[in-house]
């Protein structure tokens, strides 16, 4: 059986699949964002590099992070979070 849509049912359909994904995509992101707390030494990836920084505001949908190469904005799902007994080596 084939269904057969308009061109208005499928843009409808296609407003909600995209508004779904937002919805997902955004719980995510609130759910990484909890790991992090103002302080915290994180380290993410850059054009291949590997940066190291510490989490100076935790934002909507961001981390704000301080580097010696100045600040950033992070994705939380591009962060991770260096363990406590690891800081002690990089220091």
């Amino acid at each position: 059986m084939s269904i057969i849509y308009s061109l208005e049912e499928l843009l409808e359909l296609h407003g909600k699949i995209c508004r779904r994904i937002r919805e997902i995509n955004r719980g995510k992101v609130s759910e990484k964002l909890q790991d992090f707390e103002i302080g915290d030494e994180i380290s993410f990836k850059h054009e291949g590099d590997i940066i190291t920084g510490t989490v100076i505001r935790v934002n909507r949908k961001s981390l704000s992070v301080r580097t010696n190469r100045g600040n950033w904005y992070v994705d939380p799902r591009n962060a991770t979070k260096i363990p406590v007994v690891l800081r002690s080596r990089w220091c």
